[in-house]
């Protein structure tokens, strides 16, 4: 009980652990990995730097810059998954199709009928041809 108590303390005003520690944790895990195979000493100098900073950042009282380091990994990241489930939303939408316009680059969402159609985007009103392959299945 009195390690607990003493190792409490030490990290009393300390940031500890993050979203950022875990991708940089991660990042040095799969480089050691792929350094299993290519033997680089640069390469295990990256790992054993990114695990050092990992853990500076873990002991660090410099609480403010630390949040808003995990701040920009976590807009990153977010912005990441968003797009992911766009793009599955997207595959998973078998009745459309999604063209961008070639004048204001506007994303339309279109009905999928096979053939040659012509469009205005309703963003800047101009028309535009769009051709469909496939239709519903």
């Amino acid at each position: 009980m009195n390690f607990r108590y003493k190792l409490m303390e030490f990290m009393r005003g300390r940031y500890g652990l993050d979203n950022m520690f875990y991708v940089i944790f991660a990042v040095a895990a799969a480089l050691a990995f792929i350094n299993c195979f290519i033997r680089s000493f640069v390469l295990q100098m990256i790992v054993y730097a990114l695990g050092v900073y990992a853990f500076f950042r873990v002991l660090s009282r410099n609480t403010e810059a630390r949040a808003r380091e995990n701040r920009r990994v976590n807009e990153i990241i977010n912005r990441a998954k968003k797009r992911m489930d766009t793009a599955r939303q997207r595959k998973a939408d078998t009745t459309h199709i999604y063209k961008k316009c070639p004048h204001c680059r506007a994303t339309l969402r279109l009905p999928r009928t096979k053939g040659k159609h012509s469009t205005v985007c309703p963003r800047c009103n101009k028309k535009f041809s769009v051709r469909v392959f496939r239709e519903i299945k």
